[in-house]
């Protein structure tokens, strides 16, 4: 037992040495756009990079806005692993959370039809960084996803047809595909 807790604390002292080794520490403010399977639904969008100094958490705020939906998410990685594989390329593994809120609402004159569902939980974001100057990333990861879904269920009205779906509470997973463009200062 002795041995495992040591072997834990070394690997968590080399985890944490590291987590910072190929980033700039200052301040990044960027881009991102992410598409992806997010939980049973396709989703996509475009947001905010956010990396603050002397904080560890790479944050992302994206809005996904279509003809009848909005939805906003929110994430925050830390980097467990953050190594260069050559010159200005290397790559991350990380953990962190998420929150999403999507909602729909269709309206015209056949039919009527509305649901929204929130779905939070924990990530791993696996991903490549390319610095080719110090004010310059553009980065690439997949992110893996588990979580709780509250989805509202719908209503949907055709005329004088009427169905309903009273909603459900239950794990959900995703993998949405990121892409940005973050600038140091």
């Amino acid at each position: 037992m002795k041995k495992l807790v040591i072997v834990l604390a070394l690997a968590a002292i080399i985890a944490t040495g590291t987590a910072f080794a190929d980033h700039p520490s200052g301040l990044g403010v960027g881009v991102v756009g992410s598409y992806g399977f997010i939980g049973d639904l396709m989703g996509r969008g475009g947001g905010l990079s956010l990396k603050i100094p002397g904080v560890p958490i790479y944050w992302s705020i994206n809005v996904a806005l279509g003809d009848n939906y909005f939805g906003l998410s929110a994430t925050g990685d830390s980097y467990l692993i953050d190594k260069s594989l050559s010159g200005p390329l290397s790559f991350f593994v990380g953990v962190g959370g998420f929150f999403t809120y999507l909602g729909y609402s269709a309206k015209n004159y056949l039919y009527n039809w509305n649901y929204s569902y929130m779905y939070g939980g924990i990530r791993a974001p696996v991903g490549i960084s390319f610095q080719p100057m110090p004010l310059l990333e553009l980065f690439a990861d997949i992110a893996p996803s588990l979580g709780v879904k509250i989805y509202s269920g719908y209503e949907i009205k055709v005329g004088s047809y009427n169905y309903k779906d009273e909603g459900s509470v239950g794990f959900g997973w995703g993998a949405p595909l990121e892409l940005g463009i973050r600038l140091w200062f």
